[in-house]
């Protein structure tokens, strides 16, 4: 059976939907935006909203799939880079950047990222993978104790995240990962 193209007006109320939940995850965060107030916002009904995403992880999936993918390959870029730049730290950071941008979704992505399942699980499941050959390069630089996981690496980034998005002040990410990279260091 060959899939047909998607019409020129499913097309465009896929895109508001999209835009929409972006906006109102940038407003509320991903927990607090409901889906109806999604459909409203885009100017669609509550049927289109799940014809296209059946639920709100495929939605959340969709929106920070792109971001995800990026810290992927960034992870893989980061391996040509010379010894004297630390590439874990760097990682790290963009990879905190990413959670915190979409408040609330720490504690999806924690969940999707241990089980794998779902949309987003698939994608985080790729990040997990790029997360452990940088690990397995920093080690082999002498930059990351010979115990540390990739899934250890992205547990510690997405329990920054959390901290910084729900009891810290605004924007101490970057100083708990000081914190924390002085333990991830080999002694």
């Amino acid at each position: 059976m060959t899939e047909h193209p998607r019409r020129s007006d499913a097309r465009r109320n896929r895109a508001r939907l999209i835009e929409a939940a972006t906006a109102l995850f940038d407003e509320v965060g991903v927990n607090a935006a409901a889906m109806n107030d999604i459909a409203r916002r885009a100017g669609v009904g509550p049927g289109t909203l799940w014809r296209h995403f059946p639920d709100k992880e495929a939605l959340t999936a969709e929106i920070v799939g792109q971001s995800l993918d990026g810290l992927a390959t960034l992870a893989i870029e980061l391996l040509d880079e010379p010894p004297s730049r630390d590439i874990l730290r760097e990682w790290v950071s963009a990879l905190v950047r990413h959670i915190t941008r979409y408040r609330g979704i720490a504690t999806s992505y924690a969940r999707a990222a241990h089980t794998g399942d779902g949309p987003l699980g698939t994608r985080c499941l790729a990040v997990e993978q790029a997360a452990t050959e940088l690990v397995r390069h920093a080690r082999a630089r002498g930059q990351a104790r010979t115990d540390l996981t990739g899934s250890e690496l992205i547990e510690m980034a997405t329990a920054v995240a959390w901290v910084n998005e729900t009891t810290a002040p605004p924007d101490t990410a970057e100083r708990l990962l000081d914190l924390v990279f002085e333990g991830l260091r080999p002694r």
